[in-house]
């Protein structure tokens, strides 16, 4: 079994596979190097939502599957690593953030296509893991982000869509409430709270409820997955000993995939792990 990690909107691959980031944690419980995948993404390429749906219709009317242009090149990155997979691998998808719902939204049209640069096999998906990932659109009086790739993902794949056969686990922490800034000043910082108020305020419509800082509990969870809120976990590796990917996060959320998925990792040692977390 191998992981492949979905950076989230505007990260890098590279902020996954710095020292004390996941890539490192997943080691340290006993994954070998060459399990683990990091889909190859750079911050630029987050552009392409931008300049690609610009020149797509559908994408300014709110209407845009993630098929189409504005998020078809992260779906057919995945597809890429998936058929790379050899005759005896299979894949569990790690999706971080943005790259949790996009986890879903590959596998669910990849799965509907043969022979096509999104292709995906269903039987090579062991499960579909996702991190403080945005897994609801918000409501309808408030503006998708995604132009209604979200939207359109949860309408066509809704839940647990390919389960039992392929099992989900959504994972989200809880440490901030929302509260909305009063800035006396123009200059005045963002606070913790008052970021997170703008963020949950877009993705859930409600800027006063509670989440990882950026995502709110309310939006990362799907029907029929194993579903997973963390205490005190935040977002992202800005709050490096306690994020999603932490070593001292990291086995709130890791053992209980490896359960659902009937598996260990290669290196596997319990005792190792319990040693160095001391």
């Amino acid at each position: 079994t191998r992981i492949l990690i979905l950076p989230g909107f505007g990260n890098d691959s590279r902020d996954y596979t710095m020292e004390g980031s996941l890539v490192s944690s997943l080691q340290r419980r006993g994954w070998e190097e060459s399990q683990i995948d990091v889909l190859p993404v750079k911050r630029s390429d987050w552009l392409q939502v931008f300049w690609r749906g610009a020149l797509d219709l559908e994408f300014w009317k709110g209407t845009a599957p993630p098929n189409r242009p504005a998020f078809r090149w992260y779906l057919e990155r995945i597809s890429n690593k998936v058929q790379a997979l050899q005759e005896n691998e299979y894949m569990i998808l790690l999706g971080h953030s943005a790259g949790g719902w996009l986890a879903r939204a590959a596998v669910g049209y990849g799965a509907q296509e043969e022979q096509s640069e999104l292709s995906i096999d269903i039987e090579k998906i062991k499960a579909i893991v996702t991190l403080g990932a945005p897994n609801l659109p918000p409501p309808p009086q408030v503006m998708d982000m995604t132009r209604g790739a979200l939207r359109i993902t949860n309408e066509e794949f809704p839940g647990a869509f390919h389960a039992p056969d392929t099992k989900y686990v959504t994972v989200i922490g809880e440490a901030i409430q929302g509260k909305k800034q009063e800035r006396k000043s123009p200059l005045e910082p963002t606070s913790v709270t008052g970021f997170a108020y703008n963020s949950y305020e877009v993705v859930c419509g409600d800027g006063t409820t509670i989440g990882d800082g950026v995502v709110p509990t309310c939006s990362a969870h799907v029907d029929g997955a194993t579903q997973l809120t963390l205490q005190g976990v935040f977002h992202s590796i800005n709050a490096p000993d306690q994020w999603y990917g932490a070593d001292k996060v990291i086995d709130e959320w890791h053992d209980i995939m490896l359960d659902e998925i009937a598996t260990t990792p290669a290196k596997f040692d319990p005792m190792k792990i319990f040693s160095q977390s001391r």
